[in-house]
């Protein structure tokens, strides 16, 4: 395992109790991307360090990437799957089911609108028919608040959105909620041990180079091309939470979560362009901000300032540590161009 993402996993066994997961059968979706392969670390870490045992099947659409890979070398509890949750698939019973599949970069859910919808809403229900004993957590999204108005910002959870019908970034924010939805239908109806963690930019070791997402476009221009041009006046808002911090919590919301909904994230809000210069004052390099906006249609469509209220989740989680920006974006930078890709 690399040593900063095994560092990572230390930290967050500190401030979880994971022993509830002993022997069980896990279920984790998406277990390529960027916070399914985290899940996976931890929970093979685990196996490892406190003989957790835990049968870990991970599933996701294309070939186990370098971080699954090397688990499985080392984790025989390790089974992988590329399965297609968008069709039809077979189905088992799982005590932990953590539903991570999805489009989380912009770029992506707004080209795959329809296997979106079905990895959020059919598979969802599927899984929840599955193993109606299990705990199922499912990924959703800020994005569910929509356009958040000013008074209203740290947004809780008990806001109901502000959300733009159809607009190109709809579908995925609309896709969650009709998830969030079904996993309150079932756990009414079924008794059905459903929570749902909403979360917010999520960075760290992890991301890919190639990753969509504005901090591995940033991280990329700046050590690829040597300059980074934005796309547009970069003044939406954003708030960063750390990879390590962002597991911890879902783990917690998982095995002690009180409540059924919760926010997860960071504290730490910067905009665009502020994170763009805060990572080219780390490689020496100039931001260019454009004259006229890009055309790309998921670019200039997201809420203007996403920012979380994170109230519940620390008022039950008393081991709760956010990590500071400036360190995140270091060991991010350093896992990122260190070769570790």
């Amino acid at each position: 395992m690399n040593e900063i993402i095994e560092q990572d996993c230390r930290e967050i066994l500190r401030r979880v109790d994971v022993k509830k997961a002993k022997n069980k059968k896990i279920l984790i979706t998406g277990a390529n991307g960027f916070l399914g392969q985290y899940i996976v670390s931890l929970f093979s870490f685990a196996n490892k360090e406190i003989g957790l045992d835990c049968k870990i099947n991970a599933v996701s659409l294309s070939a186990p990437n370098k971080i699954i890979s090397s688990l499985m070398s080392r984790d025989k509890n390790i089974n992988y799957s590329r399965v297609d949750i968008s069709k039809t698939f077979k189905r088992e019973v799982y005590d932990y089911i953590f539903h991570a599949a999805g489009y989380g970069q912009p770029a992506k859910f707004v080209d795959e609108p329809l296997s979106l919808v079905k990895i959020n809403v059919d598979a969802t229900a599927s899984l929840l028919e599955s193993s109606p004993k299990a705990t199922f957590v499912f990924f959703s999204s800020a994005e569910i608040y929509g356009e958040i108005p000013p008074e209203k910002i740290p947004v809780r959870e008990d806001f109901n959105g502000n959300c733009f019908l159809h607009t190109s970034r709809s579908v995925y924010a609309e896709a969650k909620r009709l998830g969030e939805a079904l996993c309150a239908a079932y756990k009414r109806k079924y008794g059905v041990n459903a929570k749902i963690v909403r979360i917010s930019h999520v960075y760290g070791p992890g991301l890919p180079l190639d990753d969509k997402r504005v901090m591995s476009e940033f991280i990329r221009k700046a050590s690829v091309e040597k300059g980074i041009k934005l796309l547009d006046e970069g003044k939406a808002v954003k708030t960063y939470g750390y990879i390590a911090d962002v597991i911890a919590m879902i783990l917690f919301v998982a095995f002690e979560g009180k409540d059924m909904v919760y926010n997860v994230g960071g504290k730490d809000s910067h905009s665009i362009l502020g994170l763009a210069k805060k990572i080219a004052k780390y490689f020496k390099i100039k931001v260019e901000v454009p004259k006229d906006s890009s055309q790309l249609s998921h670019i200039g469509k997201e809420p203007s300032v996403v920012k979380l209220d994170l109230t519940k989740i620390k008022r039950e989680m008393k081991k709760l540590k956010l990590t500071q920006f400036s360190e995140g974006l270091i060991r991010t930078i350093e896992w990122t161009v260190g070769g570790s890709n």
